[in-house]
Formats: C-alpha cells, structure tokens, sequence
C-alpha cells in the first residue's frame, strides 16, 4: 500500500481521517482513518465510499438502506 499512497494524489481527506486519492492509473482508492482502502474505477463510487466509511451506511437505493456491516 505504501508505493500506491506514493504514486497517488490526495482528492479529499475528512476531519475522521478518511480519504480519497487519485492513482496514477486513474482510478480511485479510498481509505479509513484507520488506513483499510479500497480501489474504485470513478470518482462517484469513490465518494459512495467515502460516504459509507463516514455515516456506517451504505444506500444502494434512494428509498431503502442497510447498514454496511463490511467497513
């Protein structure tokens, strides 16, 4: 992981030390404040993510939810 966090480039890091950052193949890596990532294709899942690491809920539809049990 350390020569992917090299070779990247910081989008956003939240005050719970989440973040996004930009790979040099264009892709997305998404990581907890605890440093646990995930790679993504877009920046839209990348913040979907984002999201879920932040709130603990991930939304697949806009009227139902689950709580995401695998961050």
């Amino acid at each position: 992981m350390t020569s992917a966090m090299a070779k990247s480039e910081l989008v956003v890091k939240t005050p719970h030390g989440a973040s996004i950052h930009k790979t040099e193949d264009g892709h997305f890596m998404v990581c907890d404040g605890e440093n646990h990532c995930r790679f993504t294709r877009s920046l839209y899942s990348a913040e979907q993510e984002l999201d879920a690491i932040e709130t603990g809920f991930f939304f697949p539809y806009s009227t139902a939810f689950r709580q995401d049990r695998g961050l």
